[in-house]
């Protein structure tokens, strides 16, 4: 925070005083700046930046478990990757190219592995872990436990004698 200021927030409000580092999300902190209240704090997006969440997650093998990811996790990678293309047709490196290829393997294994465990958490009601997900994630997350929990009062119903196609 650049300057002492009250942030009314649905929860309540937050009394932040210059200096106060606060966790927002990025709309709210673009607001902000936007009236020079405060600066945003940006972790630095690059290889290891991917390679520390992506050694997370093959590290947390158990199929129940996701380890948690910042809610913008998929936007600045995506940045990154963009970046790095910028950067490769500007002066093709040997290493650019290399974090390139790199970037786009880990990030394709961290995202299907976590895919997996969205699919797996969605029969089993992984509600518990909602704020690891990503709001992407909890999109797919809650589409396929809606379509599982229809799927299963069909059947449910079916087994009771309802809903017969054959007339």
């Amino acid at each position: 925070m650049k300057k002492d200021y009250i942030l009314s927030l649905s929860g309540g409000t937050i009394n932040a005083k210059k200096g106060d580092e606060i966790d927002l999300p990025r709309w709210q902190a673009l607001y902000l700046k936007s009236i020079d209240v405060a600066d945003i704090k940006e972790e630095e997006v690059d290889i290891n930046y991917l390679n520390s969440y992506h050694f997370k997650e093959k590290r947390n093998q158990a199929p129940n478990q996701l380890s948690p990811l910042p809610q913008d996790f998929y936007i600045k990678i995506s940045s990154f990757i963009k970046s790095l293309d910028k950067a490769i047709s500007q002066n093709p490196t040997h290493m650019l190219i290399n974090d390139r290829e790199a970037a786009e393997k880990n990030f394709i294994e961290l995202s299907e592995s976590r895919l997996l465990k969205l699919i797996r958490l969605s029969q089993t009601n992984g509600d518990d872990l909602r704020d690891r997900m990503t709001p992407e994630e909890f999109l797919i997350y809650s589409t396929i436990k809606n379509i599982i929990f229809s799927w299963r009062s069909y059947i449910l119903n079916l087994s009771k004698g309802g809903v017969n196609n054959e007339q």
